[in-house]
Parts: C-alpha cells; structure tokens; sequence
C-alpha cells in the first residue's frame, strides 16, 4: 500500500538502504548531474532544499505510485537485513518496510531535477 509522508531532512539528503553497516555512497553524490547516488546497498537521494520547505515523499510499489512520467533511477538494491529503511542525516526513520527478498528493484521519480517537492520510490 502506497503511503505519502511530508519530510523536511538536514542537508535536503535521504538515505536508502537495507540498514546496518552499508556503502554509503558519498563520493558518488553531484546533484547537478542526478539527484541519486548508489552504491550495491545505499542509496542517497537529493529531496527540495531545506529551508525551501517540505518535501511529498511517496513510497509504495512502482506500478502503484508511477507519476506518469520516466523515473530518473532504476537499480537494485542489497538488502540483507529484509527490510527497507529510508533515514534522513540525523539517522531518524521516516519508513521502514519488510521485503520478501535480499535484492529489490528501487524506482525514482523526482518532480524537478535538481529541487524536488514531489519524491516517488518504488519499491519492488
């Protein structure tokens, strides 16, 4: 079930990830080129600037939550603790999802390329 949550993170960066210890890929993060950074179990993402305002973040399967337009990312994501788990800098959960595998497919659209107000991830 698809599930919108308004966040407001520290550095305007969410992260995803199976949690635990896990590639954190910082070195790979240049916004002006995409708002997703990836490594084989981490994912940062760029979300609207901070002092901007909030930020839409919907969160469900991707055949549910498709805005309708070509995501900006689609890559697997290694997961071996079962779960899903998107955290902001400050290591607070804004969602965290039992998964029926150790692999998953992540699905991101952004409503602007660089200053999103709408973030879409799918989680398959």
């Amino acid at each position: 079930m698809a599930k919108t949550i308004n966040i407001q993170p520290v550095n305007s960066v969410i992260f995803v990830s199976g949690g635990g210890k896990v590639d954190v890929p910082v070195d790979h993060l240049d916004d002006t080129k995409s708002p997703v950074a990836a490594s084989r179990d981490c994912l940062i993402i760029c979300v609207n600037p901070e002092l901007d305002g909030p930020t839409a973040l919907t969160i469900g399967r991707a055949s549910e939550i498709d805005p309708g337009y070509s995501p900006s990312f689609v890559g697997p994501l290694e997961t071996r603790t079962g779960h899903i788990i998107i955290d902001q800098v400050d290591q607070h959960v804004v969602h965290d999802q039992v998964v029926d595998s150790t692999l998953v497919t992540i699905t991101a659209w952004f409503s602007h390329p660089r200053w999103p107000e709408q973030v879409f991830i799918g989680i398959d």
